[in-house]
C-alpha cells in the first residue's frame, strides 16, 4: 500500500471516461484509484494479456492499494511511460478532438 497526498495528485479535469477517477505520480509510478470498483483489475489483465501478444508498446499494471485523506482505493500502478515532452491522453481527450464532444454530452 502506497500513502498518497493531494501534492502528488495529476487533476487533468480528472479525464477518464466518466470523468472521476483520482490519479497521482510519485517516483517514478503512475497510480490510478478505483471509482467502480474495478478500473485497477481492468488495467492489470489487459496488460498481462498484452504482455502475451506481439503488441508495442505497452505498459505493465501491477494491483495495489492507495491510502489518500483517510480512505484505502484498490488500484493499479504503472512506471512512468512518457518521454520527455509527452502528456497524457485519454481516450476522453480524443473522442472530444474528433468530434468536439464529450462522451457525456452524448446521451
Amino acid at each position: 500500500m502506497i500513502t498518497m497526498t493531494q501534492s502528488k495528485q495529476i487533476n487533468m479535469n480528472r479525464n477518464s471516461s466518466k470523468g472521476n477517477q483520482l490519479k497521482w505520480f510519485d517516483a517514478g509510478n503512475w497510480y490510478k484509484a478505483d471509482y467502480l470498483g474495478y478500473e485497477g483489475l481492468a488495467e492489470y489483465l489487459i496488460s498481462h494479456l498484452l504482455e502475451k501478444s506481439t503488441v508495442i508498446p505497452r505498459v505493465s499494471y501491477e494491483l495495489d492499494e492507495i491510502s489518500y485523506q483517510d480512505t484505502i482505493y484498490k488500484g493499479c500502478r504503472c512506471t512512468d511511460f512518457l518521454q520527455e515532452g509527452q502528456e497524457v491522453l485519454t481516450l476522453e481527450k480524443l473522442f472530444r478532438l474528433e468530434w468536439g464532444i464529450d462522451f457525456g454530452n452524448m446521451l
